[in-house]
């Protein structure tokens, strides 16, 4: 098993902690590898209570959906990172990439990104302008990245012929 003893590693996501279980797995597994994980989400009205064996940040944010959502979790997320500690950063989908992709370039730091989703063909962003946003972040950002996770073969795949970058 690959050890991590002594790394720093901040997780971010933008949804409610309390049920991502797969990123509570994967923080789970960082922590028995030795890393010290830092765990940040939302904490939403109908949030359940969460304490794991790492540390998180839950922030309640103004808005709970669409574009004031996504523009003041992109601010506090960047704040957030740029005064917090880390060795690595993990982004958890393309919606926390663009304040850990800042971050990381500015600390000279590792960058993971970790993609469950063709994010940009989500039926949630067919046919409105908020798609037209996150491809141009998307086509900004992905082509410099170093490392990046996918859940299928197939998903790693399209992302590779699309911006010519390994995806495992």
């Amino acid at each position: 098993m690959t050890t991590l003893k002594q790394k720093r590693i901040v997780v971010s996501v933008s949804n409610d902690l309390s049920f991502d279980q797969r990123v509570k797995r994967s923080c789970e597994s960082l922590t028995q590898m030795g890393a010290e994980i830092l765990l940040i989400g939302r904490l939403l009205p109908h949030s359940i209570a969460y304490q794991p064996h790492y540390k998180i940040t839950r922030v309640k944010l103004p808005f709970v959906k669409g574009a004031g959502f996504y523009i003041s979790f992109q601010v506090y997320l960047f704040w957030k990172l740029l005064f917090t500690k880390a060795d690595i950063y993990v982004s958890n989908d393309l919606d926390t990439l663009l304040p850990n992709f800042l971050v990381a370039k500015i600390k000279n730091k590792k960058l993971i990104y970790d993609t469950h989703e063709l994010y940009t063909d989500v039926p949630e962003l067919q046919g409105r302008w908020q798609k037209k946003v996150w491809l141009v972040a998307e086509k900004f950002m992905f082509p410099k990245l170093k490392n990046v996770l996918t859940v299928n073969d197939l998903i790693a795949s399209i992302y590779e012929k699309k911006y010519k970058v390994k995806v495992h």
